[in-house]
């Protein structure tokens, strides 16, 4: 019996067997899944408006950057 494992998106929970998949910004963390572009643009906003609610002055010296934390190859 072959049974596929069945990942769930960061954002939206839904259930997918493929999508974008990116690398964890720490060791501990595991790998990020989300199911298409539009929720993985979601969780990069979210995360960068966390940066500007919680670290207002880290977040003047990033903001042009982008999702800083993810490597482009």
């Amino acid at each position: 019996m072959n049974k596929s494992i069945c990942e769930h998106c960061k954002v939206c929970k839904k259930d997918c067997q493929s999508g974008i998949w990116l690398s964890p910004q720490f060791a501990n963390e595991k790998t990020l899944l989300f199911c298409s572009d539009d929720c993985k643009e979601k969780y990069i906003q979210n995360k960068l408006e966390r940066i500007k609610t919680n670290y207002p002055s880290f977040y003047e010296k990033v903001k042009n950057k982008g999702a800083f934390w993810i490597k482009e190859r």
